[in-house]
């Protein structure tokens, strides 16, 4: 398989066949073939190129096979740098024995992304595992925040931050993540929303976004999806407590959790999913003599424009989905030249909403969401500070 890179296209109203047919004769002119020597195209990547506006671009990289001929020849042939070999990474599940992960079913503490996913791995793989979150299901947990954005009424056990798919769901649906994954983890994570419902285009999108209108319903899915597989997911199942037990070998030994009704499950393994949120956990575990550190965060507060504004300022032009030129996003960042302290922007919502995130009676935390539309007509914008541990230190990793 041949990968070509930037090619580009004016901004123009396009049919999907006709972006095909575009993508296929330049293609085709970079590796100095005809287009019939091309046997299939697909997209790969997809982004804007603003920085010689107000002449914008779409920027693609595809991926190219032959009808004929001999790719390295050709390759060799057309000497083009944007076009080079290539061979898509395909994540493979690490663990395939069941018996690696003891004798009892995994237990997974939390069903927001990290719990989901995990869950979904290994119910696909035959580890039949167990969900336990404390919050609701994503159907009543869509009433609940209704509720709460209406009159206050707020349910500290399902709100904008507990409950299944966690604080991500009523967020602004981005996707992106600056960590390098030369295990293929995050396409997997995409093509999983897909298989659930997503956008197809959040595959090739360079930013690609869903929308909480359309997340909540692939949420859904997943947790349909583990159900199906042999796994179990328990909701209003607040885990308080990981039951431990001596062991002569190697001292204390997992061997279940205990949840808020008293119950108790056994487990060998446990994996802990639960957020940041979830403070009194975090105390319960901390107490409980599980090792942990304090690390950095950020903490800040939001911003909000119009989203005009950021269009103009960004494209400089209106925002005009004709022609694939969504409601524009920014990325912000500055250092105080004294302190060294670090400020940025962080969770970007173009087209959104800045909503109360609380999960805490009298504690005021807010968040930034979007449909998938986008077209709320405002932008908003977390810009926080970075804050050490030696900001708030007093030897207990829980000081922050």
């Amino acid at each position: 398989m041949i990968r070509v890179d930037e090619i580009r296209l004016p901004l123009a109203e396009r049919t999907a066949e006709e972006l095909q047919g575009a993508l296929t004769e330049r293609a085709s002119k970079l590796l100095r073939i005809t287009t019939g020597e091309i046997g299939t195209l697909r997209i790969l990547r997809h982004a804007i190129d603003a920085r010689k506006k107000p002449v914008l671009f779409h920027v693609y990289s595809v991926a190219v096979t032959l009808d004929r001929g001999d790719e390295q020849k050709i390759l060799k042939r057309a000497r083009c740098d944007k076009a080079r070999r290539w061979e898509e990474q395909q994540y493979s599940f690490p663990c395939e024995k069941k018996w690696e992960l003891g004798d009892s079913r995994p237990v997974i503490i939390g069903a927001g992304p990290a719990g989901l996913f995990a869950a979904w791995e290994l119910a696909r793989h035959g580890f039949r595992p167990i969900v336990l979150e404390r919050g609701a299901a994503v159907e009543e947990r869509l009433e609940a925040v209704a509720a709460f954005w209406a009159d206050g009424t707020l349910l500290p056990d399902s709100n904008v931050q507990f409950g299944e798919g966690g604080a991500g769901t009523f967020s602004d649906g981005k996707l992106n993540t600056g960590v390098k994954d030369p295990q293929g983890r995050g396409r997997e994570v995409l093509e999983v929303f897909v298989q659930n419902g997503a956008p197809a285009d959040i595959l090739t999108e360079a930013k690609p976004h869903i929308g909480t209108d359309i997340l909540t319903r692939v949420v859904k899915g997943i947790r349909e999806d583990i159900i199906a597989h042999g796994g179990e997911v328990r909701f209003h199942a607040q885990v308080t407590a990981l039951v431990m037990r001596e062991d002569d070998r190697t001292g204390k030994r997992l061997c279940g959790v205990r949840m808020s009704t008293g119950e108790e499950l056994s487990a060998d393994t446990v994996i802990l999913a639960v957020g940041h949120s979830a403070r009194d956990t975090f105390e319960t575990l901390y107490e409980q003599g599980i090792h942990m550190e304090a690390k950095a965060f950020a903490v800040g507060l939001r911003v909000e424009h119009p989203q005009a504004l950021i269009d103009r300022s960004q494209y400089g032009r209106e925002a005009d989905d004709k022609v694939g030129l969504p409601a524009a996003d920014y990325k912000l960042t500055a250092r105080d030249p004294v302190s060294g302290r670090g400020v940025y922007s962080f969770c970007m919502c173009p087209g959104g909403f800045v909503v109360n995130a609380s999960s805490e009676p009298e504690r005021l935390v807010v968040n930034g969401m979007s449909d998938r539309a986008r077209d709320s007509g405002r932008a908003n914008s977390a810009i926080v500070v970075t804050v050490s541990p030696e900001d708030y230190g007093d030897g207990s990793p829980l000081s922050g």
